[in-house]
């Protein structure tokens, strides 16, 4: 899998992804979190925010993994 983001000039492939609970922030109201994610491969390691990840009524700390695995496929090429 290779991931593209605008900010950085080089495509991600096959990285070790790796989220940050600590940094989880929940906009209540809107139902959705946000939190840090760190995609890191052989040579380098590439920090970025998931944000407006959408979810319904409730979430659990262990579904936040499926939570960034589905953002992340928006940057997928």
């Amino acid at each position: 899998m290779i991931y593209k983001f605008p900010q950085f000039n080089v495509g991600i492939e096959n990285p070790t992804i790796t989220v940050n609970l600590n940094t989880i922030s929940d906009k209540a109201l809107d139902q959705l979190l946000a939190v840090d994610v760190l995609l890191t491969t052989d040579t380098a390691s590439f920090g970025v925010r998931a944000e407006d990840m959408p979810y319904i009524g409730t979430w659990e700390d262990d579904e936040i993994q499926g939570m960034v695995n589905d953002w992340l496929v928006q940057f997928e090429v």
